[in-house]
């Protein structure tokens, strides 16, 4: 239809500084090639349909409602998790945009599509965010700060076409784009551990008053000391450990290698929460099979995934 408006917004991983990226560490994210999408078709009837599809096309959310049970706040969602968030997402949204009363007055039909499964923690409610303030025109770090919380990097890589190194303000985030291609990106890859994670739990397990200056100077400098090493196989993957070392303490957890593939060869690096969705790895083409062997069967490459 000529009056459809479609957009789109990127996953993400991050690289470094996971938990401490909160206490103003810069981090090193990287968007992905893998998109979550928004489609919009405006109605004249004043009702509202939301229909969200997983990667492989089944339906997994589906909801029809008014623009008056919309914009009146006293009207509840009760007993359906998803659809409350949503009514949270879009009346954040019409409080902080001019515009946004005007565009859902007379209703619509929404669409959205992922390129990536919704269970692998690659930023389905991040791009949905990204997409509400892209359709509805207001600002994106404001509407991720009042409805989910968070640094907002996965906001950042959303609407970023490389890589970049984000330092979070809880007003105006700083992004910094860089230049980031591994010579050893065939060494690289990524593991899904079928362990889905919840942000808010993962944020909770930090210790900000555990990061020493010294420490906090170290962790400043990891992204340059990654984008910097990643030439180099073994240079890159003692980073990775120390990495894991300074954040397994921080979080008093086990890193991810010590815990669940000790005896593995290669480097193995969480990315974002601990414990669940993706692994970065390091190892040849032989080294995948190790993890497919011990039932871990979803490993992507460096370029099938990242811009």
């Amino acid at each position: 239809m000529s009056d459809q408006l479609t957009y789109s917004a990127h996953g993400k991983f991050l690289i470094t500084c996971e938990y401490v990226v909160l206490d103003h560490v810069p981090a090193l994210a990287v968007p992905l090639k893998l998109d979550q999408h928004l489609e919009i078709t405006p109605r004249t009837d004043q009702q509202i349909t939301w229909k969200s599809y997983d990667v492989d096309g089944s339906l997994w959310f589906e909801s029809e409602f008014t623009v008056a049970q919309l914009t009146d706040l006293d009207h509840q969602v009760n007993g359906n998790a998803v659809l409350s968030k949503l009514f949270q997402l879009l009346r954040c949204a019409v409080t902080l945009s001019p515009v946004a009363v005007e565009l859902i007055k007379n209703g619509f039909d929404a669409i959205t599509t992922l390129d990536f499964d919704r269970t692998y923690g690659m930023g389905t409610s991040s791009t949905l965010v990204s997409l509400i303030s892209q359709w509805l025109g207001c600002d994106a770090y404001a509407l991720q700060f009042e409805c989910f919380g968070g640094s907002g990097y996965d906001i950042a890589c959303a609407t970023a076409n490389q890589p970049i190194i984000y330092n979070y303000h809880e007003v105006l985030p700083e992004v910094e784009m860089v230049d980031w291609s591994p010579a050893i990106i065939d060494q690289l890859f990524f593991v899904y551990l079928n362990r889905k994670q919840n942000s808010r739990d993962a944020m909770a397990r930090f210790q900000k008053q555990y990061i020493t200056p010294a420490l906090r100077e170290e962790l400043v400098t990891m992204p340059q000391q990654f984008i910097d090493a990643s030439n180099d196989l073994s240079q890159f993957e003692t980073l990775m450990k120390r990495h894991e070392s300074i954040i397994g303490a921080l979080i008093d957890l086990e890193p991810v290698q010590s815990g669940l593939f000790p005896d593995y060869n290669g480097a193995i690096k969480s990315l974002g929460g601990w414990g669940g969705d993706f692994v970065m790895a390091t190892g040849d083409v032989k080294s995948r099979r190790y993890f497919v062997d011990k039932g871990y069967d979803v490993v992507l490459e460096w370029d099938d995934l990242i811009q």
